[in-house]
């Protein structure tokens, strides 16, 4: 079955909850990384696209002027509204908004972050070009998102696996597709980096709601994967059960020309 936006906006907002607890997108290392490729400047108006509850928009807030955080759930939005009140910030707004459709002018923004969001978007060309139009010439678009390697049945096997877990994860790119997409879209790429993020697999499962059904085939997956998957992606076994796995994210700094 083909995954509609309406598929997507009721699987986050269903999940809403769970995304704002979640140490997977509230903490890590790697959302210092980005605030690295960032280099604010207290002048900068920032858009954080796919903001989920808000985590990233909430981190980058102290440093600009203003930013504001879009997502296409507005359950989503809610709990960054929370978010943004519990930790006192007045720099900042948050709308609900389609990244393929950001009903904002062009040449708005200093910078535009988005981190572990494209690879639910149904048309990320479209997505990227949006970017593109709002950000100054000049600005950044700053991406963290799950990248598939070039290998083939590596691609394969962590695509499907995500597809199974969730129904509306569209495609980890590769960083050649990524960069093929923003020179389409007239962003080139002054900076990148793979990033190694390990996930326990039951918190990886929990947090997009899967059923006990699901959870089992997912498990099963794990167990019954190649050894070329096994091994690259660090999958620990334990008492037959998958423990946890580490996947590549793709962190990315693209300049408007």
């Amino acid at each position: 079955m083909t995954t509609t936006k309406d598929d997507v906006k009721r699987q986050f907002g269903a999940n809403a909850e769970k995304y704002a607890t979640s140490k997977t997108h509230a903490l890590g290392s790697d959302l210092q990384i980005v605030l690295a490729y960032l280099e604010a400047q207290p002048h900068m108006r920032v858009l954080d696209v796919a903001t989920g509850a808000g985590h990233t928009a909430a981190m980058i807030a102290p440093w600009v002027e203003h930013v504001t955080a879009s997502d296409l759930s507005p359950e989503m939005i809610e709990q960054t509204k929370k978010l943004f009140a519990s930790k006192g910030l007045s720099n900042t707004d948050a709308v609900v908004v389609d990244v393929e459709a950001l009903e904002f002018p062009d040449n708005t923004f200093d910078a535009v972050t988005c981190r572990i969001a494209p690879h639910h978007f149904l048309d990320i060309q479209k997505a990227v070009d949006e970017i593109a139009r709002v950000l100054k010439p000049g600005g950044a678009f700053i991406l963290e998102d799950s990248a598939s390697p070039q290998s083939k049945r590596l691609d394969r096997f962590v695509n499907s696996l995500e597809k199974l877990r969730d129904p509306t994860h569209v495609r980890a790119y590769t960083k050649r597709e990524w960069r093929r997409m923003l020179i389409h879209s007239g962003l080139r790429v002054v900076r990148s980096e793979l990033y190694r993020k390990t996930h326990n697999v039951e918190d990886w499962m929990t947090n997009s709601g899967c059923s006990e059904e699901l959870k089992q085939q997912v498990r099963t997956m794990f167990v019954q994967a190649p050894d070329i998957a096994k091994v690259y992606y660090a999958i620990e076994i334990s008492d037959g059960k998958p423990v946890s796995y580490t996947d590549d994210k793709l962190i990315l700094k693209a300049v408007k020309r």
